[in-house]
């Protein structure tokens, strides 16, 4: 079976190599940063469809809420690496990727650098301050590439047809809802898949969700007769709900640009927008939420302090689309609910505060995130629609 994507740069892509500020020239896009969204969204779909078969079983640790076990951290393993065929390092059955990738420049990118403690990039004549990069540059300078044209091909013999569309597919969710390199949980690095070649047909979005799910729910076996009680210890596509509250939710948003929905992350920003005044506190600031927007969310020794882990990064995730699979300009919002968070947190500002991190803590910053999300598209004159599940 084989395929290919043509795709096109959408927004603001900077991934490097040996220097990760300096865009490697060969490629741009670089097959391994592919490979890498590829399977962490292999591993979110077949976790979901484990998890509603309540065959995903979560620990509690010291320092993380909730994390898989390591009987369904491998099983989730196998399952994406055999199953799937993107490769199985297990000491057992290990297997090499049925599916390879190759990339081809049709058309070179436009390139340019984010200068030193500046941040601005610019982009179809405008200049823009864009949060990440402003972080970026603050040690030096970087470079980044929009436009231009390639083509992802992907070559699996021998594999099964059903196989084949389920894990295809899984790419182009990827880089429907997510990007590449750096900033890409937050609209920056997202490709346009302009045209599709070959064993692979997608459709809208919202369908192509669809098709993947019910191609997974076939190939999966496993149905460990349960039921979920609590949330995922990992990120999953699922229908479940926690709570009431929806595990998964998808959105398309029209009316918007890519720097607003980027900018959402940043504090002062999207207080500007919701209150009128970049220092008064947005909802998230009020109820210490904010850190469900990633971490770590510090500076100058302020914010949300997590002495025992490194990092968590968010999985409220936004990507935007110029020319996507035949659709007009639009960008997309993933919300992805788990309980993979730090334990506790302490919020260091006029004062200090502890943060115990529990099911009922996240469901309750999830739900403020999206609100306040909701009411920012809405300030900006967007609008938000549902389209998964």
């Amino acid at each position: 079976m084989r395929a290919a994507l043509r795709v096109r740069i959408a927004t603001p892509l900077s991934i490097g190599w040996h220097d990760p500020n300096i865009l490697d020239r060969r490629f741009y896009i670089r097959p391994t940063s592919v490979k890498g969204v590829w399977r962490w969204w292999a591993r979110a779909f077949v976790g979901g469809v484990l998890y509603e078969r309540g065959c995903i079983r979560a620990e509690r640790h010291r320092h993380v809420y909730l994390t898989p076990d390591k009987v369904s951290a491998e099983k989730i393993a196998k399952i994406v690496g055999l199953n799937l065929g993107l490769g199985y390092a297990g000491t057992k059955k290990a297997a090499a990727s049925k599916f390879k990738i190759t990339l081809k420049t049709i058309k070179p990118p436009s390139t340019d650098k984010a200068r030193y403690r500046q941040g601005y990039i610019h982009h179809h004549g405008r200049f823009l301050s864009l949060h990440r990069f402003r972080l970026l540059t603050l040690s030096s300078d970087v470079e980044y590439a929009t436009g231009g044209e390639f083509e992802i091909n992907i070559d699996a013999p021998g594999v099964d047809k059903d196989v084949f569309q389920a894990t295809a597919g899984i790419l182009v969710v990827a880089l429907t809802l997510s990007g590449l390199g750096k900033g890409s949980r937050k609209g920056l690095g997202c490709l346009d898949v302009i045209r599709t070649y070959g064993d692979l047909r997608p459709g809208p979005p919202e369908n192509l969700l669809n098709d993947v799910r019910s191609a997974l729910e076939r190939l999966i076996k496993d149905d460990c007769g349960g039921q979920p009680d609590d949330l995922p210890p990992l990120p999953v596509v699922s229908k479940a709900k926690i709570h009431g509250i929806d595990i998964t939710t998808v959105y398309k948003i029209s009316d918007i640009s890519f720097d607003n929905l980027h900018n959402f992350f940043l504090r002062p920003h999207r207080a500007k927008v919701l209150t009128g005044d970049y220092a008064k506190p947005d909802p998230l600031r009020q109820n210490l939420n904010a850190w469900i927007l990633g971490l770590p969310r510090e500076q100058n020794k302020q914010g949300y302090i997590m002495p025992d882990l490194d990092r968590r990064a968010s999985t409220l995730m936004t990507c935007y689309h110029t020319s996507h699979l035949a659709s007009q300009p639009a960008g997309y919002l993933t919300a992805l609910v788990s309980g993979d968070w730090p334990t506790s947190l302490t919020w260091v500002g006029a004062g200090t505060q502890n943060i115990t991190i529990d099911t009922q803590r996240i469901l309750a910053a999830y739900r403020d995130a999206l609100d306040e999300f909701k009411d920012y598209i809405a300030k900006l004159g967007g609008s938000l629609t549902r389209i998964w599940p």
